[in-house]
Order: structure tokens, then sequence, then C-alpha cells
């Protein structure tokens, strides 16, 4: 059985998601995926975006929806990726999906110079893959020098503490959700 996710902004609102269902991906709350595109929506007309840990593709989905125009997901469980595909099919949406470990794969990328203008990191909670995937980050040439990146984490989880080449830009919580956004500094 699946479960459905509607997109809640941008010319594909109220188009609807499949989701997986289980344990193995958490999507994220819909009024929390509309204040995440509200926040980006400077940011998105014609951006490349990269979601690290894509669950349900349900934020990749929305930013595309506000405007961005590329999109690479990484997601480790293969039935989420291929899931993920079949909405891209079903939304008439191009995103290339790579199913794998996200900080495997942001090597990869990194070594092919691939440059992203947002990057999301919303691993699964209470792992410490947010601290794990902003260390590798901040090894690689992946943020586009205006780029921003953010990180969702349970608001008991530790904020990661910037080094260069990022600074921290702002923090909003939501209850027990967490977006934390970072940015180049002036000096990287």
């Amino acid at each position: 059985m699946m479960g459905e996710i509607r997109l809640v902004s941008g010319t594909l609102r109220g188009r609807k998601l499949l989701a997986p269902e289980g344990g193995n991906t958490r999507p994220l709350l819909t009024r929390l995926r509309k204040s995440l595109v509200d926040i980006l929506r400077p940011r998105l007309r014609g951006a490349k975006v990269l979601d690290l840990f894509g669950g349900s593709g349900a934020i990749t989905f929305e930013l595309l929806s506000g405007g961005a125009k590329k999109a690479v997901v990484v997601e480790l469980d293969r039935d989420a990726a291929d899931l993920i595909n079949k909405n891209a099919d079903n939304l008439g949406v191009t995103i290339r999906v790579i199913p794998g470990d996200a900080l495997k794969v942001a090597v990869r990328l990194d070594k092919a110079s691939e440059r992203f203008d947002i990057i999301i990191v919303a691993p699964p909670y209470n792992m410490d893959l947010q601290e794990a995937a902003m260390e590798v980050l901040s090894e690689s040439e992946l943020l586009a020098d205006e780029g921003l990146i953010v990180v969702q984490r349970d608001k008991r989880e530790r904020f990661w503490e910037p080094r260069a080449p990022f600074v921290h830009y702002e923090t909003r919580s939501y209850g027990r959700t967490v977006f934390d956004f970072y940015e180049r500094g002036e000096d990287s």
C-alpha cells in the first residue's frame, strides 16, 4: 500500500506523489515543505538542486514546482529511488535519481565537477548523518558560489558548527523540526 503526498505550491500545486510506506522514509509535513519553499523562493528560479537524502522526493518536487530548473536526488533505499523516478514520470518532470549512499555519491559528484545552487540535507534523524554530510560538503566544491545548504534536523540533534568554507546563515524552528541554512563565507 502506498501513501500519497500532495504538492502545495508552484506549477505542480495540487498534484499527488506516491509515498513509500513504512519507516524507511519520513516525508516532510505539508506546512514545513510550504515554509521551506517560501524561504527558498527568491533563489529557486533556474536553480540546480541536490537532495542528498531523497526519501519520498517531496522536497525536490516542491522546489521544482517553485521554479528550480534541475535536480539530482540521492536515495539509499532502492524502492524509494524507484518511486521517485515513477513520480517524476507521472508529473512530467525530469530529475536524475542516483540510488546509493549519499556521502559516497556526494564525493563522486564533486569529482565530476558538479555544482548546485541549493543542497538539501534531510537524512533520517538520530544517526549523525547531518554532521557527516556537512563534513563531506565542507571538503567539496559542490555548493555554487551563491548557493545555500539546508540542513533539516530534529531539535534534539546537535547544530553543526560551521567551518570554512561555510558560514551559518539562519536557523528556523517549526516544533521539533529545525532547518539550519549555510552559505559560503566571504573569504571562500
